[in-house]
């Protein structure tokens, strides 16, 4: 009897554990310490790296230094330029949208992508959302926006979101928010 209470004991501090541990591991993203910390889990870092090698995260060191001011003093000074993390899928997995530019020449193209879980919850997919392989602004970011209703940039249809979305911003110029809808992404012009 008493080992039974032992056993039921440690399957419940196990389970307790596993409740309260991260899911995945992170890595942290080499970033400057004035912008912030993002951190992507380890699986989504290898799947980068092993699937984009000529390609990195963008960092506040790719922009200019108007344009890295208006970043820093803006609503997500405090986050990287490059990373996005939040729920855009589904309510109880973090997604992470990145905005890769390339090692040798970060204002020479870009990729958005988003890394999510699989259907089968077991390992990371990407989806491509957005590209460029020309010549690109310094001033592009991405970053996360909360639930809620947002207007197109001429106020003639909007958009209610269930979960975060991606805004993809030209310091400035103009955002175009990406949001899930049923099964893809759709995306949404907010300003110009």
């Amino acid at each position: 009897m008493r080992i039974l209470h032992v056993l039921a004991l440690l399957a419940l501090v196990a389970t307790s554990l596993l409740s309260t541990t991260p899911r995945a591991p992170v890595v942290a993203a080499q970033e400057s310490p004035k912008s912030g910390k993002a951190a992507l889990a380890v699986p989504v870092d290898t799947l980068l790296k092993a699937k984009f090698p000529q390609w990195r995260p963008k960092q506040l060191s790719d922009m200019g230094a108007d344009d890295q001011q208006l970043w820093l003093n803006g609503p997500n000074g405090k986050e990287s330029p490059g990373i996005a993390i939040g729920h855009f899928e589904f309510p109880d997995e973090f997604s992470y949208a990145v905005l890769l530019v390339r090692k040798s020449d970060p204002s020479g193209g870009y990729k958005v992508l988003v890394f999510s879980k699989g259907p089968t919850k077991d390992a990371f997919t990407w989806k491509l959302l957005d590209h460029a392989e020309a010549q690109t602004c310094s001033c592009l970011v991405i970053s996360k926006t909360e639930p809620g209703k947002y207007p197109d940039w001429e106020n003639k249809k909007s958009v209610q979101l269930k979960l975060d979305g991606i805004q993809v911003e030209w310091l400035e110029k103009g955002a175009q928010l990406y949001y899930w809808s049923e099964s893809g992404y759709r995306r949404l012009q907010v300003s110009d």
